[in-house]
């Protein structure tokens, strides 16, 4: 069975533009790649306000980078996920937050990337194994840290 991996928006944005340790789970073939709806608006929000200052043709190349990226990527709706919100609320309190767990939680992910902090609390390490991009590779590859 293949493990499960749910990505943050922050480990899509790094993954998605730039070399290191969060592109580095994007091609990975082993896991199960999955991430939600909203890490997904989120992910197209910051795209648009990074590069909304360059020439229409960079913006275009990033919206195509995007795609390409998350063509490989399992995007659970928000419909599916809304049941886990009452879950998420007790577990982190942090509003933008909250659907990613949830998501997460629905989707029965085996870890959840991120580089958020938020997420790093006893309560949220109870209910799903949280991992920042660099630790979870060292994990599966059996890296010295």
């Amino acid at each position: 069975m293949k493990i499960k991996l749910f990505l943050d928006t922050n480990i899509l944005i790094s993954g998605i533009f730039f070399e290191g340790n969060e592109s580095e789970i994007l091609d990975l073939s082993g896991p199960h790649l999955i991430t939600c709806e909203d890490a997904i608006d989120e992910l197209y929000r910051i795209a648009k306000k990074k590069f909304c200052n360059f020439h229409e043709r960079t913006f275009e190349i990033a919206l195509m980078e995007i795609e390409r990226a998350l063509y490989d990527i399992n995007i659970i709706p928000k419909a599916k996920y809304q049941d886990k919100i009452v879950t998420a609320k007790k577990l982190i309190s942090h509003d933008k937050d909250i659907p990613i767990l949830a998501a997460a939680i629905y989707a029965k992910a085996d870890y959840l990337l991120t580089g958020d902090s938020h997420f790093f609390s006893n309560t949220v390490r109870k209910v799903i194994k949280i991992r920042k991009a660099k630790e979870f590779l060292d994990e599966i590859k059996g890296r010295k840290k």
